[in-house]
């Protein structure tokens, strides 16, 4: 198995504890190898076999190796299959020079930039940057360094700060040589504030990933079957709801191979009928609901009154199974949270009620939280899991097809979020969309949603024939395919306090070990098949279960015959748009 070691000189700096961090992160356990000799370099490189990778720290590297032990070293990368990240975290003459030798002079410098706001991947002949080639994104305003490059020398440039290279590829005879500029590197496990701080600073850790990514391949955590499903928020079971045409959506959808959630609304089941879902019963190859809160009230589960929102959770799973019952529509047990806003006590409330499998929602992260919580290292998974072990799948609208090339490119499904006004012109946008997702991932699969991320995990290989694997649900599938013996390690985020009562594996009981917040089990398995994980976990259940008064009722029922004049008149009609912005007042004084 492959092994990376970072060489640096003197002390381990922060910026290099931060790369150690983001690999681990990534899968990968990195080794620091110190230079003591002035003329030391040459030899730790020409030690190096074809199954070590390393990181040159030119910071502090430039300061104690002399020119002649440099030129030493690029002699002997240019007979060695090696992949080599060259990290700059300053500029100045040493920096530079050291840069220039060991790229055999493809890179005359480094240049400080005092105010960069775009990070961009250019589409390059290795394709080194996968589904994020041709895409850009904003940066957290600030300085920056960027890259001095000589052309006509085979350089290809893989991220830019608002045009200029700072992350690029070198071939220096067999080597594979990474030059990456960068004034601070990630802290993958800093408790942040806000999603915000992660996204807007992805040129401090996609360089990283990418780097470890081609040095390592299957030995990095990835996901093997990226999967991808599209919600729409709030409409009835009717053929035709606001700008929707559900025939005419789901014969598209039938046609062009993807598939539609309806996140309905639980308050609403006792509408629906079988006459109604005739028609989506007969596309429930390419259809199915889930839950979008319960009432649908105003901050419906930013509530702090835990009780309530596990009452919620629980009222919400009722009332979809009363709607199977009267329209023979199976849901999925997934929750869209209304507004896209939760609590963290609703987490809580998700993770105990064991009502739902999963939470899909725009936001990673509870709107009420006090101090950070949440970590960098969290953000990298396909699913947010740390809060209570209860999973968030991150759905995205469509601006433009940036995010969901991001979201793939980190493992994560591609969900997409759209209300009616998305369907002004029919089944045109999802149609131009399914085929955009496509040209970034060919072999991406629609299914329904709950099948997508059931079948959403990490995987890595530890040794010949060992594999370790990260998933996320209760509810797991994993579809092998080889013929060759393997074993496989399976862990599922699960807090201490939370009891486990079985594990099964294809409905077999399974031992499991439970250490440090994680629960684990292994299996070994010798020809291709499907496996079947079960996670049994009792739910916690409500003390009382309290009716809401007729008030209560009335103003939802208020508010659900608002919202769907709005959607059904309103929206529809150019001249009663003079009367949204009262409606929307009225649907807010009705909220609770």
């Amino acid at each position: 198995m492959r092994r990376l070691k970072i060489v640096y000189s003197s002390t381990i700096s922060e910026r290099l504890a931060h790369l150690g961090s983001l690999a681990k992160a990534i899968g990968i356990t990195a080794e620091y190898v110190s230079v003591v000799h002035p003329s030391s370099l040459a030899r730790i490189v020409e030690e190096m076999d074809r199954d070590t990778h390393i990181v040159l720290d030119a910071a502090s590297l430039s300061d104690v190796c002399k020119e002649d032990d440099l030129y030493r070293s690029v002699a002997i990368l240019r007979t060695r299959r090696l992949t080599v990240l060259l990290l700059t975290t300053t500029a100045g003459k040493g920096a530079s020079q050291f840069l220039e030798i060991l790229t055999d002079g493809a890179l005359q410098g480094i240049d400080p930039v005092r105010e960069s706001t775009n990070v961009s991947f250019p589409d390059t002949i290795c394709k080194a940057t996968g589904e994020l080639a041709s895409y850009s994104y904003p940066r957290r305003p600030g300085g920056a360094l960027v890259l001095a490059v000589r052309i006509g020398m085979g350089v290809e440039t893989l991220m830019t700060l608002d045009g200029a290279p700072a992350f690029v590829r070198v071939l220096v005879g067999g080597a594979t040589v990474f030059v990456w500029s960068t004034v601070r590197i990630f802290d993958v496990d800093r408790p942040l504030t806000a999603e915000r701080e992660f996204e807007e600073a992805l040129d401090e850790y996609i360089p990283a990933i990418i780097f470890l990514r081609l040095a390592f391949g299957r030995q990095c955590w990835h996901n093997p079957s990226n999967g991808a499903g599209m919600v729409i928020d709030d409409p009835l079971l009717r053929n035709n709801y606001g700008f929707i045409s559900f025939r005419q959506l789901l014969e598209s959808s039938r046609q062009h191979g993807y598939h539609v959630t309806l996140a309905f609304i639980p308050w609403n089941y006792w509408r629906g009928h079988a006459s109604d879902a005739k028609m989506f019963l007969n596309y429930s190859d390419c259809f199915s609901v889930c839950a979008h809160g319960c009432d649908h009230t105003n901050r419906e589960f930013r509530s702090t009154d835990y009780e309530s929102l596990l009452n919620k959770n629980f009222i919400a799973h009722q009332r979809m199974e009363r709607l199977r019952q009267r329209t023979g529509l199976a849901n999925e047990p997934l929750m869209v949270c209304p507004q896209e806003q939760y609590s963290l006590e609703a987490m809580r409330a998700f993770a105990d009620s064991r009502q739902f499998i999963g939470l899909v929602c725009t936001a990673c992260m509870p709107r009420n939280l006090t101090y950070p919580q949440l970590r960098g290292a969290d953000l990298l998974l396909p699913a947010q899991d740390s809060f209570f072990g209860f999973p968030v799948f991150k759905r995205h609208y469509w601006r433009d097809m940036s995010v969901f090339a991001m979201a793939l490119f980190l493992g994560k499904p591609a969900i997409l979020v759209e209300h009616h006004e998305f369907f002004r012109k029919g089944p045109a946008g999802v149609d131009t969309f399914v085929s955009a997702l496509s040209k970034l991932r060919p072999d991406i699969k629609w299914t329904s949603l709950v099948e997508t991320v059931t079948r959403t995990h990490l995987r890595r290989q530890v040794s010949e024939g060992k594999y370790e694997l990260r998933f996320f649900t209760d509810r797991f599938k994993l579809e092998r395919e080889s013929v060759a013996p393997a074993e496989y390690r399976f862990i599922r985020r699960i807090p201490a306090d939370t009891q486990v009562s079985h594990v099964t594996v294809n409905g077999w009981d399974t031992p499991f070990i439970r250490e440090d917040g994680l629960l684990s089990f292994e299996i070994r398995t010798n020809q291709p098949q499907t496996i079947h994980v079960e996670l049994e976990v009792p739910p916690v259940r409500p003390t009382a279960m309290p009716s809401p008064g007729i008030k209560y009722e009335v103003l939802v029922a208020l508010r659900r015959g608002l919202s769907e004049f709005r959607d059904n008149v309103i929206a529809r009609n150019r001249f009663a748009l003079r009367a949204s912005r009262l409606l929307a007042r009225a649907l807010k004084q009705t909220g609770s």
